[in-house]
């Protein structure tokens, strides 16, 4: 009986012991598991490869590869990391999200699903490096944007903007007020219709530059080489409510002259449904637990301790 009782203290202790030294991991992966962000696509811009669908450059995730486009496709030159694709203004990558089908015609657009994780609903990260030697004559030098269309008529000219980050050039409409060579980036949403902001500066010109876009809790920012900067509201609200609306297709530097590195597109949304670890019990009975195990482990260890020092044999 006393053999049985001394191994279950032992047992006791050596499993108080563990749940001591995993609990910041327990810890650890709770924190991993709630953090909600999710690459939806990655572009490194540095390979193109033919494929059934045409001219690719590889998605990182392997999930939405970009499709080149234009009768001269982008070609590949020196990067900022590797190589990266070069736009003349009249050629796209494309990125399908979902394709129309408009034969016959029909009152309601029918849509077949691509990558239907392109959709983000709520808030979105886009990042790209870009090499801008100069503008194009157009309202919207694009870098990323992601268009739909109203119906079934699938030209450039029949789609809606709903997500995007460009630079700004040509001739200001509506009483835009905005500098040549301004930062943009933009969503529109179903309940606030579009909105974008503009940097009161130019991005440089005939240089690497980071730029990104960043759609949150807070509202609508500009980055560049990683710092926020001040933008102007030039159409809707900074902080627009409601979901961004689905979209048919994203293209990346069109109507643009701009060499285009790693492109990032990151969803921001937190998960629908998250659900808790069982592991994430509070810091405050954790650190009871914590306690109490190394109360066990060192009252065992002195009893051992006795009981080795009684039971030594006398010299």
């Amino acid at each position: 009986m006393m053999a049985q009782k001394n191994f279950t203290v032992k047992v006791l202790a050596l499993c108080l012991l563990t749940v001591t030294f995993l609990s910041p991991l327990f810890l650890t992966s709770t924190t991993a598991q709630n953090s909600g962000t999710k690459v939806v696509g990655e572009w490194p811009m540095d390979q193109i490869k033919p494929s059934d669908a045409g001219t690719i450059t590889p998605d990182s995730t392997g999930v939405n590869h970009g499709i080149l486009a234009g009768e001269i496709e982008p070609v590949l030159v020196d990067g900022k990391y590797d190589k990266a694709l070069e736009f003349n203004g009249e050629n796209t990558v494309y990125v399908p999200i979902k394709f129309i089908v408009g034969f016959p015609p029909m009152p309601q657009p029918m849509y077949v699903p691509i990558s239907q994780n392109l959709d983000i609903q709520k808030y979105v990260h886009i990042s790209a490096w870009i090499y801008v030697p100069s503008l194009k004559d157009a309202t919207y030098n694009n870098i990323v944007i992601k268009c739909t269309h109203p119906d079934q008529a699938c030209d450039w000219q029949n789609t809606l903007r709903v997500l995007g980050l460009a630079i700004r050039a040509g001739t200001p409409e509506n009483n835009e007020r905005y500098v040549e060579g301004a930062l943009s980036g933009y969503v529109m949403t179903d309940s606030d219709g579009f909105n974008e902001i503009v940097t009161t500066q130019p991005v440089p010109f005939n240089q690497w530059v980071n730029v990104e876009f960043r759609r949150d809790t807070t509202g609508m920012h500009l980055y560049l080489n990683g710092n926020e900067q001040t933008t102007n509201v030039i159409h809707g609200v900074q902080n627009p409510s409601g979901n961004i609306l689905n979209g048919t297709e994203y293209y990346f530097g069109h109507d643009s002259f701009a060499t285009i590195d790693h492109i990032k597109i990151t969803d921001l949304s937190p998960p629908e449904n998250i659900t808790e670890n069982t592991f994430d019990i509070g810091p405050n009975i954790m650190i009871a637990i914590i306690a109490v195990a190394l109360i066990f482990a060192t009252a065992w260890l002195l009893r051992r301790a006795i009981q080795l020092w009684i039971i030594r044999p006398k010299i």
